[in-house]
């Protein structure tokens, strides 16, 4: 059989506050840039993560990684943000605005320290309307 790589997509869910917002403009530019996501004590969503990887199966156990060091780098990322508020406890988001494209981009960069080139692709639900996705284009 030629050389395949397989996927596999994993489900993982954390919860986490945030306030959209630009110091350096004023209430009504973030009012209307940022609508009720700039409420003043910040709001929270109960995200959903699916990550998938990708790569060769290994002849020898037959995965593309065992499903328990798959958990464990996902936990090492998403544990620390899980109830938190991403502006207040989160260095990141010190220097980036907390969007759902910033918090994807911050959840490959964390998960990519683990998963390396395997990581393939991120989405993030932030509401059963909305998510973001983030893939791997190499």
């Amino acid at each position: 059989m030629k050389k395949v790589q397989v996927a596999l997509s994993k489900v993982f869910s954390f919860s986490a506050a945030h306030r959209l917002h630009v110091p350096e403009k004023d209430q009504a530019f973030n009012q209307q840039i940022y609508d009720k996501c700039n409420n003043l004590n910040g709001h929270g969503h109960d995200y959903y993560l699916e990550i998938s990887i990708k790569g060769p199966v290994n002849t020898k156990t037959g995965m593309i990684i065992p499903l328990t060091d798959f958990d464990q780098a996902v936990e090492k990322v998403i544990a620390p943000l899980d109830h938190r508020h991403l502006d207040h406890e989160i260095d990141y988001f010190k220097n980036h605005r907390s969007t759902g494209e910033e918090i994807v981009k911050y959840l490959w960069q964390e998960l990519e320290k683990y998963l390396g080139k395997k990581l393939f692709r991120l989405k993030l639900w932030e509401t059963n309307n909305n998510y973001f996705e983030l893939e791997r284009i190499d």
